[in-house]
């Protein structure tokens, strides 16, 4: 049985680019991810030690996200899904940062997943 935690629209604040605008203002970016889990997670306990905690992977994010300057969503992107790795009952990742407003005709997004 797939396992899966979603995290979606994600919306924080972040200093992130490398546009002189953007390394003097912070902007809006979208975090969305997809953690597969390892298969052999107690679901059925009804206790939190049994599964991953989302709460956890969410804090972790936003932790990454306010912890300095990024010049690239690429190297933000690969700071958290190395992060969210090592958690304990995660077996895969897929990640993606949207820039919404960087212009005023689109949004740009970066993807980055391990799944294999």
């Amino acid at each position: 049985m797939l396992k899966k935690i979603l995290i979606e629209n994600l919306t924080c604040i972040a200093s992130v680019g490398v546009y002189e605008n953007e390394k003097l203002n912070k902007q809006k970016i979208i975090i969305n991810v997809e953690i597969l889990l390892i298969n052999k997670m107690k679901t059925h306990t009804d206790n939190l030690n049994d599964v991953a905690d989302y709460g956890k992977f969410r804090r972790t994010i936003l932790d990454i996200v306010k912890s300095k300057h990024f010049n690239l969503i690429e190297t933000l992107a690969h700071n958290l899904i190395k992060k969210i790795e090592t958690f304990e009952k995660v077996e895969n990742i897929k990640l993606k940062i949207t820039k919404p407003d960087i212009f005023n005709d689109c949004s740009v997004s970066y993807e980055i997943s391990n799944y294999p």
